[in-house]
């Protein structure tokens, strides 16, 4: 090419739109990069730390909840820890149920209770029953699936022309109020 005519192409309409096209588009790439650092850019970051914060919350509002329902638990276990004087009612109820099973009981003596921790007090007492030996297991299935807090610290069988004589520690604690 010539210069003259190099000269008259740059002069031209069309080169002189060209160059307002480049260089619109340009200041918008500018504006576009611009709108991104000071808008785009900060909000995603707002957005990763609320979306933390949403999960921070979501994890302690579960562990509330959870509390919640321990402290529900807890508090029912409390209520049903026996008092001084529903030990006698729990023996009764073991007397009676042994009976039901057909097993013939000796005396119950109960240890001297001894002071745990936290306002409850375990106690310990002998159940000496006998019987045949489904209704000793039956007897013992129903002292570890009881409702009431009673379980079984130690236990021996022996026998006896036939008949299966048990001798039972049991413990539960009694609450001090």
């Amino acid at each position: 090419m010539k210069p003259d005519r190099l000269r008259t192409l740059i002069r031209s309409r069309a080169s002189r739109r060209l160059r307002v096209v480049a260089s619109v588009c340009a200041g918008l790439i500018a504006l576009n990069a611009l709108l991104y650092a000071l808008i785009v850019a900060p909000a995603a970051a707002r957005l990763a730390e609320n979306r933390q914060r949403y999960a921070e919350f979501k994890k302690e509002y579960a562990e509330a909840v959870l509390f919640q329902k321990q402290k529900q638990v807890v508090a029912g276990i409390i209520s049903d820890i026996p008092r001084q004087k529903d030990v006698p009612l729990l023996i009764k109820e073991l007397v009676q149920a042994s009976r039901r099973l057909d097993l013939s009981v000796d005396a119950v003596n109960s240890d001297i209770p001894q002071p745990g921790s936290g306002g409850l007090t375990m106690l310990t007492f002998t159940f000496p029953a006998s019987g045949s030996y489904p209704d000793v297991k039956r007897f013992i299935y129903e002292v570890e699936t009881s409702t009431r807090l009673v379980g079984i610290q130690d236990l021996k069988l022996a026998s006896d022309k036939g008949r299966v004589k048990l001798q039972m520690k049991l413990v539960t604690y009694i609450r001090g109020d």
